[in-house]
């Protein structure tokens, strides 16, 4: 097959990341294709997201594109100051906010090469995290021993494992540095984790204690050290047996501004009503002498605390409303008008609120799970285009079984391999099972083959199966009737085949039979005619020469005269 020529894609890949071009480029329209698919993805899912990042179903979409989209999710864009822009332009801030955006755009790209492929993979898995969990579960243990340690006979041994544990967090966090490049530490998690190694690690522990400063009361925070916990959280949450935790520790999170609010409205609620209660029962000259109630009642803040009492139902009812109804009954109106307002309603709301949240928390969850799944599969399709590009080593955009095989011994293929969880002594059986009979594979049958082939079973890929064997049983079906009629039609075939052969015996029988009839008389007639020859000879010597003569214009008159066959009887 002819050479093609290199996809625009891998093209552009090999030029951004500086690979040499070895020999001519590579035209795969599959793979093209497929990448373009993917690249369409994106850039709907770009026009699906709002502002602050949240993705819009297709109910939201088709009704912001008809003008009647209405909700809570809409966000309105504020426009930045042009001082503020100037300030961030003469400060050189805009100029590496462009930077970070143009370097987390090139890195999501799905053509983008990590530089440190293997690091990358490490410091990225599971077991990477995990590591690091318990790395910071230790340190947290250790400061509490030296906390309740009975006297400093042991601070040498804290101080030596608090210098371990600090220079572990600082490899830690150079090894994420290398892998995810620096923009890394522009993503706010990660920022705050930044600080909880360096302000909790580093700059104590390594910088503020060398130089005899007391870090009595720093050493409190580096407890906060157990807060880059939910990291390791955050990892898992895609597993079934985390899902509680992850739920519940971002909606611990995103209940912070509800939380605010809820102090807000709670502390208008008080203060209305504590202005009321004070002019309603503090002020009140039946309760003038009664020190208990102007210890609750007294002032609109002692009023307020004593609301804030019965909000809670903290004992209410014994030390709040029935010494204040025992000399105005009429109070109990307000009392439990109170109740109803702070408690029944107030309460209740907030109840709703974080139910609410806690409803958007789980809906957001399985948006993201599925962000990341198409994530990985994206990560997969390109593994897999690239080992494609690596195997077909002669650009005709099929694999061959020599070309398969041989690329077993190539690292890189080894490698790739081995990150799609594919081993290579599986191979020969892979080939078998994504080969149709010409052997040779395609870029689709290559990935979609071996992308369906990691993991377990599915339930689709079983109905898959059942489906396509349900279908090859009826076209099989078919084929046994086709084949049984085929059979007939053979037979009457057969049939007429014998019948012609008979008739063609019978029809050879006869043209024998004229054969030997038409032979028989022709010798006859030869016989006749060299016995009349004779007898004009005899005449002829006894006529003399006149009669020779005769007998020879005779002999030509005979030869000129029409030969009738003789009458036979059968």
């Amino acid at each position: 097959m002819p050479r093609a020529k290199f996809s625009a894609a891998a093209l552009n890949s090999s030029v951004r990341h500086g690979k040499p071009s070895s020999g001519p480029v590579k035209d795969h329209k599959v793979l093209d294709r497929q990448l373009q698919v993917l690249q369409d993805q994106a850039d709907m899912n770009r026009q699906n997201t709002m502002p602050d990042g949240r993705r819009l179903s297709a109910e939201q979409m088709s009704a912001l594109q008809n003008g009647g989209f209405q909700n809570e999710h809409m966000v309105t864009e504020i426009k930045t100051p042009e001082w503020f822009e100037m300030i961030l332009a003469v400060t050189g801030i805009a100029v590496l906010q462009q930077r970070i955006k143009e370097e987390m755009d090139e890195r999501a790209k799905d053509t983008f090469q990590n530089p440190y492929q293997e690091l990358f993979v490490i410091v990225s898995s599971i077991r990477f995290e995990f590591g690091i969990a318990i790395a910071i579960i230790f340190n947290c243990l250790l400061i509490g021993m030296e906390a309740s340690w009975p006297d400093d006979g042991a601070a040498i041994v804290f101080n030596s494992l608090e210098h371990i544990f600090v220079g572990f967090f600082l490899i830690e966090w150079c090894l994420r540095i290398r892998a995810f490049g620096w923009v890394w530490f522009f993503d706010t998690p990660n920022t705050a984790d930044t600080f909880l190694v360096f302000g909790t690690g580093i700059i104590p522990k390594w910088i503020l204690e060398p130089s005899g400063l007391d870090l009595g009361t720093l050493r409190i925070l580096m407890v906060l050290r157990a807060l880059r916990l939910v990291r390791i959280v955050r990892v898992v949450r895609l597993l079934p047996e985390f899902k509680e935790l992850w739920m519940l520790i971002q909606g611990l999170v995103q209940s912070v501004r509800p939380l605010l609010w809820t102090s807000v409205i709670a502390l208008m609620i008080l203060y209305i009503f504590g202005i009321a209660a004070t002019e309603f029962i503090g002020r009140q000259e039946v309760f003038q002498d009664d020190e208990y109630v102007q210890e609750l009642f007294g002032n609109p803040m002692r009023s307020m605390l004593t609301l804030f009492q019965m909000m809670t139902l903290d004992a209410w009812g014994n030390s709040i409303a029935r010494p204040v109804m025992e000399k105005d009954w009429w109070l109990c109106l307000f009392l439990a008008f109170f109740i109803m307002i702070a408690v029944f309603v107030f309460w209740n709301l907030i109840t709703a609120v974080i139910v609410q949240n806690a409803l958007s928390i789980a809906n957001q969850d399985t948006q993201l799970k599925a962000k990341d799944l198409e994530a990985k599969k994206k990560q997969d399709l390109k593994v897999l285009a690239d080992m494609f590009l690596e195997i077909d080593t002669d650009g005709s955009g099929e694999l061959s079984t020599g070309e398969f095989f041989a690329a077993l011994d190539n690292p890189k293929v080894r490698q790739m391999l081995e990150l799609i969880g594919v081993k290579v002594e599986e191979m020969h059986e892979v080939w078998s099972a994504l080969d149709d009979g010409d052997g040779f594979l395609t870029v689709k049958e290559f990935s979609s083959g071996l992308r369906r082939m990691k993991g377990n079973a599915k339930a689709k890929d079983i109905i898959d199966i059942i489906k396509k064997l349900r279908h090859t049983a009826l076209h099989h079906t078919e084929l046994q009737s086709q084949v049984q009629q085929f059979s007939a039609s053979l037979g009457s075939l057969e049939h007429d085949v014998e019948r012609i052969q008979q008739d063609t015996g019978e029809v050879l029988g006869l043209f024998q039979e004229m054969y030997h009839r038409l032979t028989a008389q022709i010798e006859e007639e030869k016989g006749e005619d060299r016995l009349y020859a004779l007898q004009l000879a005899k005449k002829a010597e006894a006529e003399g020469v006149d009669g020779a003569d005769e007998a020879e214009n005779s002999e030509d008159s005979d030869d000129e005269r029409p030969w009738h066959p003789p009458t036979t009887t059968t």
